[in-house]
């Protein structure tokens, strides 16, 4: 789908300025893969078991109304999902049309000579080459995640340095404690020469 090529593009843009979940987007992408995928299911089914034929105007009477209908809820999915990717674009969402579905339908008319075996077969193609082309794209942003990643990763280890610096101050301040001790004697010795000096005085009267 060429919207979802040119939403992609805009979110890797915008990803160069750190405003883009890349991991959000992904599972979106991955989501309308799925929906591709059970689609592929539903027209495998019909291309197994094809039942009557239909007429030669209606590809719904060839798969039936039952399948149709399956299909036409599945694009309904994916085209909620599509809308959310496009807005993961920011402000250039805005030029980004919603030109077709990533889900083949079966509500369309068979050509002159056609049937609706061609027809399924066609449709089987084309969902699977959807599929490969939105699980490309969900690749690609995935990327932009895994850059965003390494960032804060890198920064954790400069976090535990100042940890190891303010251990050494504290280990520093337990000297500074143990010299203020023998700081204490020699007033103890000055005040055991007083009594000396009044012993020499009484003496000589």
């Amino acid at each position: 789908m060429q919207v979802l090529d040119q939403a992609v593009a805009a979110i890797q843009t915008r990803a160069g300025k750190g405003r883009v979940d890349g991991a959000q987007v992904a599972a979106r992408l991955k989501a309308i893969a799925a929906c591709g995928e059970e689609a592929a299911r539903l027209w495998q089914g019909y291309l197994d078991k094809p039942g009557a034929p239909g007429d030669k105007y209606a590809m719904v009477t060839w798969v039936g109304a039952e399948r149709a209908k399956q299909l036409h809820e599945l694009s309904l999915k994916a085209h909620e999902l599509v809308k959310e990717v496009c807005a993961a674009a920011g402000d250039q969402a805005r030029f980004l049309v919603l030109d077709e579905s990533p889900i083949v339908l079966a509500y369309q008319m068979l050509k002159d000579g056609e049937t609706g075996m061609d027809v399924a077969k066609a449709a089987l193609a084309r969902q699977q080459a959807v599929i490969a082309r939105v699980r490309a794209l969900a690749d690609k942003v995935a990327a932009i995640k895994a850059t965003g990643v390494a960032k804060p990763a890198g920064k954790k280890p400069a976090g535990k340095k100042p940890a190891a610096k303010k251990a050494a101050p504290k280990a520093a301040k337990k000297p500074a404690s143990k010299k203020k001790a023998p700081a204490k004697k020699p007033a103890a010795k000055k005040s055991a020469k007083k009594p000396a000096t009044k012993k020499a005085g009484k003496k000589r009267r």
